[in-house]
């Protein structure tokens, strides 16, 4: 990635394998289990200490957390409604 401003267009597919590589190695290309696993993620960072975060920051990595399994539930319902045609 050439920068925090990088926009989505410019993203090519390469650029995404080394996630590829991690949801097929960990998660053997479950896209589901990848998902139960942010829920989690989401539920415990919660439970961290207070002095660890300010609200804010709670919010914003939530927020990032949930836009994460967002995508990965929109990638796993497409490839779902391709088998189906």
């Amino acid at each position: 990635m050439k920068g925090k401003s990088q926009t989505k267009t410019e993203l090519e597919a390469i650029d995404l394998l080394p996630f590829l590589g991690y949801l097929n190695e960990y998660h053997e290309g479950n896209l589901l289990s990848l998902s139960n696993w942010i829920d989690r993620a989401i539920y415990m960072f919660h439970y961290l200490p207070v002095d660890t975060f300010t609200e804010f920051e709670r919010q914003n990595i939530s927020h990032v957390l949930m836009g994460l399994k967002e995508a990965v539930m929109e990638i796993y319902l497409n490839r779902c409604l391709e088998t189906l045609k």
